[in-house]
């Protein structure tokens, strides 16, 4: 039993394997075919790959609108081939379309077997536009772009034309390829400057992305590689670090000029086209020149005079670009030769090009022809290059804590950027404005003389040291410089944990701020306090709520506009005791302190400089009825708020 079972098995899969007829290709592409130029016929080559047996056709179904035809008989003798002719009739069948054969044969003593083929392709009108295949990029390679941003937050270079220029060349890579990846190489004078620029680069970033959505790309077309930071020695003596964008695939280093070769992409009607022919072999140029509709030439030729006609040759991608060439000047020459015998016309009245040599998707032979005249007119995008933007940026400030000193550390790295840029604008003939902050804390530094007059004090000598350098170095230049002295930090007494563990030293600072390229808008900012009042715990403000964003936008147009805002603070706390050791008072405090410290940071992610914000004015107060615990905590949320209060907003008052 089981060795019957096994020789039905191995019978089964022997007519599987062998019983069928061998053909080369089981399902065929007719492409586009037109509605109305009657039926097309794909070929089947049906073998017997027997040395004894005979195959029979016994039967041959189609689909509706196919027709089978057997070249000879339905006999197909051992090793031998016969020709299935399957025809289609495309009339009133708009569109792609899928057909079916099912034949049945017979080997041997009564065993039958199925192969099954299939016919599809696209019908269209008369009107169809027939475009060549995908189009080669034959070179390739894209020139990067420098940048060279006098601060951490400048964004002015962002709003020159070569940008766009970039993302331009940069669509080739996306079109071709599905996807660019962009690279970012920062050179810096300092590598501590790390964490300054990682806003700006994110900055740069997002504008790139920007410019390719604005072209319809989509944002998973774009990838950025990790920025490669570095230090270097030899930056301009104005700019903070070099930014280099570049494509990560196809970098031309070195050059200027982005190098783009494509092969030809243009439209022809399908109704006008003077040679379309395809095989699989390569043909003779003799059997090209059968298919070439020579009697339209001659009538274009009699009609205007002369003729334009260009072509387009595709390979299977094993054929050389040489054998490419050398078709395609044989196939010229051939042309040529045949309409000066039939019209007598020259090279000059006929001009013929191949422009176009690629390779076929399907690994064949295709040939095509047509007049110039008869490509299809594109639209055309109108669009004018406007000029740069050019915003000079708002030049570097400065800010150094005293540290038991009240000079200036002119050595430092910091304070150089910051001067050589006061220096090179007014070379240049910019006027220079500076303001400069002097801030002490509220720790008292003199047993005679208040902390606001020393900050006073501070100011002034400070001034006097910026004008004497200025005049110095510039030969007898002016510079204007207004001053400001603060006293920040708790006015109020600690107790002795907190006043161990509070920093003072955070206050006692000064800042310089150049008041140069500001960005006058004919339109006025209003700038209205922004207010947040929270539950019983609490840290400081949300940065990220809706409302913060709305003003900090606010914000940074002013600080752009006039180089800098003054804001005051204040944080109120209710009666509720919070925690035993620590007063109210001091809680509020701190809530204030960490919100000043979140307000600045966020104002660096939108890539305003920290320092152009002052706090003028700090008030932290304790208010409310006393707890006993009668009045529901809900109803002390009145009294738990953090206010930041243009200065502005109350001198208009």
């Amino acid at each position: 039993m089981i060795k019957n079972i096994g020789v039905i098995g191995l019978l089964f899969w022997a007519s599987l394997t062998f019983g069928q007829i061998r053909v080369s290709e089981s399902v065929q592409h007719l492409g586009d075919i037109f509605e109305n130029r009657g039926r097309v016929t794909a070929k089947f080559d049906l073998h017997n790959p027997y040395r004894e047996d005979t195959i029979r056709i016994v039967d041959i179904e189609t689909s509706c609108g196919c027709t089978a035809v057997l070249s000879q008989d339905t006999i197909i003798l051992p090793t031998s081939s016969i020709t299935l002719d399957v025809s289609y009739d495309p009339k009133d069948r708009l569109g792609l379309f899928v057909k079916s054969i099912e034949i049945t044969t017979e080997t041997g003593h009564e065993i039958q077997d199925k192969l099954f083929l299939k016919i599809m392709g696209n019908v269209v009108s008369e009107s169809f536009v027939a475009q060549k295949q995908k189009n080669e990029l034959l070179e390739y390679s894209v020139a990067p772009i420098y940048f060279y941003p006098v601060t951490a937050f400048d964004t002015s270079y962002l709003d020159y034309n070569f940008i766009i220029d970039f993302v331009n060349d940069l669509t080739y890579e996306v079109d071709f390829y599905q996807f660019a990846t962009v690279g970012l190489a920062v050179e810096l004078k300092d590598a501590q400057m790390v964490e300054k620029f990682e806003h700006l680069i994110k900055f740069s970033k997002q504008k790139v992305m920007n410019e390719f959505v604005r072209r319809g790309f989509n944002e998973s077309s774009v990838f950025f590689d990790e920025p490669i930071f570095t230090t270097a020695s030899d930056l301009p003596p104005w700019a903070s670090a070099s930014i280099r964008l570049y494509s990560v695939n196809f970098d031309a280093t070195g050059v200027d000029t982005s190098v783009i070769k494509v092969s030809s992409k243009d439209e022809v009607l399908a109704t006008k086209m003077l040679l379309e022919y395809q095989r699989f072999a390569l043909p003779e140029i003799d059997e090209i020149l059968e298919e070439i509709n020579f009697e339209t030439i001659e009538g274009k030729l009699f009609l205007n005079g002369e003729l334009d006609l260009k072509g387009t040759i595709l390979m299977p991608w094993k054929k050389s670009k040489k054998i490419r060439l050398k078709t395609a000047a044989k196939l010229k020459k051939a042309i040529q030769k045949r309409i000066k015998e039939t019209t007598g016309a020259t090279k000059k009245e006929v001009r013929i090009s191949f422009d176009s040599l690629g390779v076929h998707p399907q690994d064949k032979f295709q040939f095509l022809l047509w007049d110039r005249a008869d490509e299809k007119e594109e639209e055309k995008i109108k669009y004018i290059v406007k000029p740069d933007k050019i915003v000079p940026p708002q030049l570097p400030t400065y800010k150094q804590f005293y540290e038991g000193k009240r000079e200036i550390d002119t050595a430092s790295l910091e304070f150089k950027h910051f001067w050589e840029n006061c220096l090179l604008n007014y070379k240049k003939g910019q006027s220079i404005k500076l303001l400069l902050e002097s801030s002490l804390s509220t720790k008292r530094h003199d047993i005679e003389m208040e902390n606001l007059e020393l900050a006073w004090i501070g100011a002034r000598a400070l001034k006097a040291l910026l004008e004497n350098k200025f005049r110095k170095e510039t030969g007898g230049g002016e510079i204007e410089i207004d001053i400001k002295g603060a006293v920040r930090g708790p006015n109020f007494e600690l107790a002795d944990d907190n006043v161990e563990k509070f920093d003072y030293s955070q206050y006692d600072y000064f800042t310089i701020i150049p008041l140069v390229h500001m960005q006058p808008s004919n339109s006025s900012t209003t700038l209205k306090p922004y207010m947040v009042n929270f539950d019983y715990f609490f840290r400081g403000i949300d940065t990220g709520a809706h409302g913060f964003q709305v003003f900090a936008t606010e914000l940074a147009k002013v600080v752009r506009q006039e180089g800098y805002v003054e804001l005051r603070m204040e944080s109120s706390i209710s009666k509720i005791p919070i925690e035993h050791s620590t007063s109210n008072l001091y809680i509020a405090y701190t809530r204030l302190n960490e919100s000043e410290k979140r307000l600045r940071a966020a104002m660096a992610r939108k890539l305003i400089d920290p320092n152009r914000i002052i706090f003028t004015d700090e008030l932290v107060v304790e208010q409310g009825p006393e707890y006993d615990g009668s009045i529901p905590v809900l109803k002390y949320r009145e009294f738990h708020y953090v206010r930041i209060i243009p200065e502005k907003s109350l001198n208009s008052k």
